[in-house]
């Protein structure tokens, strides 16, 4: 059967954190190639229309996982980025062929592409991320958990952020109650029980929330806790 091209398009948001985003055919996992310009962010993929329903699952996963890895990268300053599915297209019977698509919002007026913009050099090293944890899903699910503790306003910012340290621990294996087995994961990170204590504290009070420990919850510094599960993250993503 011939193969088709397939464009799953999806928009970005919110609005002022997308203005300096622009980059044509960032990889993100095989087969599966990313165009994005300003809120408009566009997965292509070429292959089997019958199987349109799983690579569109699976263009789906991966813009979700952009918008994770940029909350990773762009931290502590950047603006969390959102991303809802729009619409999809398939040009039919395809042969390799250039495939343009133009911008043509009435902001570019007044507000240029800068191709030199960090903004642009951030998001490219998203992508360069998502490829990075395509094999590990503990590691997948780390930059999801960050993302959402990030986002997350409340006292539960505080379990997401120590979800990031436990999908950490799961990466490096499993203890005989199929918990993550931080000695391992100490050992191999050089690190030490007590430097995640305040991570682990604070994600246990939330897990188990109650009148008695929101007081305490409210206090505490949800920066020192993003820092430490950042660290997390990037102590593992160097051994790989």
């Amino acid at each position: 059967m011939p193969a088709s091209l397939f464009s799953f398009n999806f928009r970005l948001g919110p609005w002022e954190g997308c203005l300096n985003l622009n980059f044509d055919q960032e990889e993100l996992a095989p087969g599966f190639q990313a165009v994005c310009t300003r809120d408009q962010l566009s997965i292509l993929w070429a292959g089997d229309p019958r199987q349109n329903g799983k690579a569109r699952a699976t263009a789906q996963a991966l813009a979700r996982a952009l918008v994770h890895a940029d909350a990773f990268v762009s931290y502590p300053g950047g603006i969390v980025l959102d991303v809802e599915p729009v619409t999809w297209l398939e040009v039919r019977e395809h042969i390799p062929k250039g495939v343009v698509s133009g911008y043509m919002h009435q902001t570019l007026a007044n507000v240029p592409l800068d191709p030199n913009h960090p903004d642009k050099a951030r998001l490219r090293s998203a992508a360069e991320l998502v490829r990075q944890v395509q094999p590990f899903p503990a590691l997948q699910f780390a930059l999801g958990d960050f993302y959402t503790a990030r986002r997350e306003i409340g006292p539960y910012s505080a379990f997401y952020a120590f979800r990031v340290l436990e999908d950490v621990g799961f990466h490096f294996g499993l203890t005989n109650q199929d918990k993550p087995d931080w000695n391992v994961m100490n050992a191999k990170l050089g690190t030490t029980e007590a430097k995640w204590k305040p991570l682990t504290d604070a994600g246990t009070s939330a897990r188990h929330l109650s009148v008695q420990s929101l007081p305490d919850l409210q206090m505490i510094d949800i920066r020192e806790l993003l820092d430490l599960a950042r660290e997390s993250a990037y102590l593992v993503l160097k051994t790989l």
